[in-house]
């Protein structure tokens, strides 16, 4: 005949089993290394060692206070909801470590309304556009997301030796990444010829969280946490 456990028994099972997992998780909220436990998914290459509460920041007010916002959201008193817990990561976030003054693509030109359809193929008004946390990936578009806004681009005196139209009209779009940084940032200037360009692999493998092609010498770095 088997053998019953007793209620008690449960009880201090059910207890010590608690109390472990109470601990762990006390352990991964408070211990910055144990952030990556609790992550969505992998850590963007160079931001390793960067706190979950870095990014992630407390809403405004209480919870009270979050809590009454959104019921009068709800009512038509407020027009807006708001936060609860954690606000939104935003670009201004990004931009706090990484903004610099030799951008070539700073995200307020994209927010002009020249660039209204260009925004339709690539959200690049926002650094969340291109740019994702938790993704196994620096860039999340494709490389030919040039055309969104070059489709048309005439280069005087143009010093490659294939000219820009020519790749255009071929849709080379993968050889763009190939001579130019998107920011910039890199203290070299674009090939001349197009067999010295970085490959399309090359490229792929850099947005894939790969080695950079470009060199690891930047002008202006991110802020250290």
């Amino acid at each position: 005949m088997a053998k019953t456990i007793k209620i008690p028994h449960l009880r201090v099972v059910a207890l010590i089993s608690m109390t472990i997992i109470s601990l762990c998780g006390i352990y991964v909220l408070l211990n910055s290394g144990a952030n990556t436990i609790i992550a969505h998914g992998p850590i963007q290459s160079g931001h390793q060692d960067i706190g979950c509460a870095d990014c992630h920041v407390d809403s405004p007010g209480s919870a009270r206070q979050q809590i009454q916002a959104n019921i009068k959201f709800v009512l038509g008193q407020r027009e807006h909801p708001a936060d609860f817990g954690k606000s939104p990561v935003t670009a201004q976030l990004c931009l706090d470590c990484h903004e610099r003054p030799n951008e070539r693509h700073p995200i307020y030109r994209f927010n002009e309304p020249r660039f209204e359809e260009a925004r339709q193929t690539i959200a690049a008004n926002d650094c969340l556009g291109c740019h994702s946390e938790h993704e196994a990936a620096r860039v999340l578009p494709r490389t030919t997301f040039c055309s969104a806004c070059h489709a048309e681009l005439v280069v005087k005196n143009d010093p490659i030796d294939v000219p820009h139209t020519t790749l255009i009209k071929q849709d080379s779009w993968d050889t763009c990444l190939g001579c130019h940084s998107f920011h910039g940032n890199y203290p070299r200037s674009a090939q001349h010829a197009l067999e010295d360009a970085f490959s399309a692999d090359a490229i792929h493998a850099y947005l894939r969280n790969g080695p950079s092609p470009y060199g690891s010498e930047k002008i202006y770095k991110g802020k250290q946490p």
